[in-house]
């Protein structure tokens, strides 16, 4: 009696972890399908986000909390696919991604089309230009009240909208479509400045400033008469009715897992590698952000 009893123990308990387990994969599918079928993140192939070393692996900030939280899931297969960041979104919602890692800033644009984990930094705005700054350009005000200044920017960029609500015009701008090209359009002097995030612009100045002779036009962080700080998160598809709950149960369990991984230190002594402080952490969180403004 007592090794039926221990039976039917076991049964129970075995019952008891299968209706779990069943009630668990029905409140997130998606992560019983990443589980099985693995995972695919887009990056848009830069410092410090997402990019490719040369030993073949992957990283960045964006890309080691991808690793961990994922991994935390019990998601171990991963596919990392390099891609200009303006093709991002339109991959997440096309379904040829499942996630992205790009530092891409939560605006709410963005958010009416993609879903985003809560952001795991925020920071000002910065170009790179010629060593010596030739043309004493430090803002996109500059960039705006000097003739003949050209900036090139990332075509669906952040910067691009930041540069236009300074009040840089269109003819101004020079849309590219990664990193290499817009360091390119600097050096060959196409243009006069090429802008990003504060931090990847301190990460190509220096990593190869002087080898190519650019430095840092400085943060910008006042964007038409405001304080500005952009925030970078994860972002994943978004869809409609199930598709949408779905969606949004695997970006839940997945902030879940971000939010400890933050509160234990251990985001931030990663994140240190790439220059991100105790200052960069976000200022708002991804409601306020999605509902109001850069």
């Amino acid at each position: 009696m007592l090794g039926f009893a221990r039976f039917i123990g076991a049964c129970s308990f075995a019952a008891a972890v299968t209706a779990s387990s069943l009630a668990a994969a029905s409140d997130n599918p998606l992560l019983d399908r990443f589980k099985a079928e693995g995972v695919r993140v887009g990056i848009a192939g830069y410092a410090p986000y997402g990019y490719k070393q040369a030993d073949g692996s992957f990283t960045g900030e964006q890309v080691e909390v991808v690793q961990h939280v994922l991994t935390e899931m019990g998601i171990t297969d991963i596919e990392y696919i390099a891609m200009d960041f303006g093709a991002l979104i339109p991959s997440l919602v096309a379904g040829r991604i499942d996630l992205s890692a790009a530092g891409m800033y939560i605006r709410p644009e963005r958010c009416e089309q993609v879903l985003f984990a809560e952001p795991t930094f925020g920071q000002g705005a910065a170009y790179v230009v010629k060593a010596g700054n030739p043309k004493g350009l430090h803002t996109f005000k500059d960039i705006a009240a000097t003739d003949g200044a050209i900036l090139a920017v990332l075509a669906g960029g952040t910067e691009e909208d930041l540069a236009k609500r300074d009040g840089v015009p269109d003819d101004k701008l020079l849309k590219v479509s990664d990193k290499a090209a817009g360091i390119s359009a600097v050096m060959s002097g196409r243009a006069d400045g090429f802008a990003l995030s504060a931090f990847a612009i301190a990460d190509i100045v220096r990593t190869a400033g002087e080898l190519i002779g650019v430095e840092s036009s400085g943060s910008i962080t006042e964007i038409a008469g405001e304080t500005y700080k952009g925030h970078g998160a994860i972002s994943f598809p978004k869809g409609d009715g199930e598709v949408l709950a779905a969606n949004a149960a695997f970006r839940d369990a997945f902030d879940a897992i971000q939010a400890t991984y933050i509160g234990s230190g251990a985001y931030g002594e990663m994140a240190s590698a790439w220059g991100f402080g105790p200052d960069d952490g976000p200022a708002f969180d991804m409601a306020t952000l999605c509902g109001a403004g850069l």
